[in-house]
């Protein structure tokens, strides 16, 4: 399908470009974003984007809908690579107009849309973290190992992070581990809600410049430290008593993938006080009530501040249940992160 103008009083602030592989996707979605308020700047599959509107300043969100995943890997990474501008990964499944829960898809999408870009808004009031970080063509500087730290002889396994992100996230997680040196002495299991026909871009382009090992958390891998695990979203996963993940025969409960609270509960419960979380950019309270289990066994919950984070509602149902011990940027979090393992090295001692 060619590029779409759509009628209505909006600006061209308010204006989206939306990407799907079906022309019947492709009008279930300009239908949403109209809806919405917002004007369609282009309506296309991805063999027919031209490169050059991946650039468009004009062009405030883009939406992706992908069902053939494989096929458009390499594509969703030059996306993600290319375009300044957020992007909102559909949640997989789109209902049928006849169906119970179309109404619920359309309003949680438009939901997203507006946290992204509000309608008829300036320009000069979009996001501050917006996907420019997941392009950047230099890496950032890397913390050094504190020198507690680099003297403390090495632990097989040190503290499980789980690092929860939503809308927003991508951008925040890199750039936390980013700043990361190689050598930390913990490991990190990082749920992001995302299609999962986009994970491997997602990997691709977080892992871009991180001193880390970025990995899918495969059914049988280990723990180790100094490794990121991207948590899969349409299984739950467990883990054995010597640190294996273990895929169930299920998907996640809730209505996204991976459940950040189905995923906190699981750590906490196998592996109590050496468990902890950071709950990144994202809408919504899913990791709310799985960040109050990480602190009742024992762990230790941050999250990002709101004035950092694209949508803070995820952050913030966490700290108003009571369960954030602190909150920061992305690399404040990433500091505190290696303050907080040499004092526990310092403990020890």
């Amino acid at each position: 399908m060619s590029a779409v103008a759509a009628t209505g009083a909006t600006s061209q602030h308010s204006r989206v470009g939306i990407i799907a592989d079906t022309p019947l996707v492709q009008h279930l979605l300009q239908d949403v974003v109209v809806g919405a308020g917002y004007d369609v700047a282009v309506n296309t599959d991805p063999d027919r984007l031209k490169p050059a509107l991946m650039h468009n300043e004009t062009i405030r969100v883009w939406v992706v809908e992908l069902e053939n995943h494989d096929q458009w890997d390499d594509f969703v990474q030059s996306l993600l690579e290319s375009t300044e501008s957020p992007i909102l990964f559909g949640d997989g499944v789109i209902p049928a107009r006849t169906h119970e829960d179309y109404p619920r898809w359309q309003r949680r999408m438009q939901e997203k849309l507006q946290a992204l870009a509000p309608a008829a808004q300036p320009a000069a009031e979009a996001p501050i973290f917006d996907l420019e970080r997941l392009r950047a063509t230099r890496p950032p500087p890397v913390y050094s190992l504190p020198e507690s730290l680099q003297q403390a002889p090495k632990t097989e396994l040190g503290p499980i992070w789980v690092l929860c992100a939503s809308l927003g996230g991508p951008e925040a997680v890199k750039q936390f581990l980013d700043v990361l040196p190689a050598e930390v002495p913990a490991s990190f299991l990082y749920a992001q809600h995302i299609d999962a026909g986009c994970v491997n871009a997602l990997q691709h382009s977080i892992g871009r410049h991180t001193q880390l090992s970025l990995v899918h958390a495969e059914h049988g891998r280990q723990l180790e430290n100094g490794h990121v695990y991207l948590v899969p979203v349409n299984h739950e996963i467990r883990f054995t008593d010597n640190h294996g993940i273990v895929w169930q025969n299920n998907p996640w409960s809730g209505p996204y993938g991976p459940s950040l609270d189905h995923l906190l509960t699981n750590v906490a419960a196998q592996f109590g006080a050496r468990a902890h979380a950071i709950v990144f950019s994202g809408m919504g309270s899913d990791g709310a009530i799985g960040a109050a289990d990480i602190r009742a066994a024992g762990g230790t919950v941050w999250v990002q501040s709101a004035d950092s984070c694209v949508q803070s509602s995820m952050p913030d149902s966490v700290q108003q249940v009571g369960a954030a011990d602190d909150r920061g940027t992305p690399v404040e979090l990433a500091e505190k992160l290696l303050i907080w393992l040499a004092e526990r090295v310092t403990q020890v001692a």
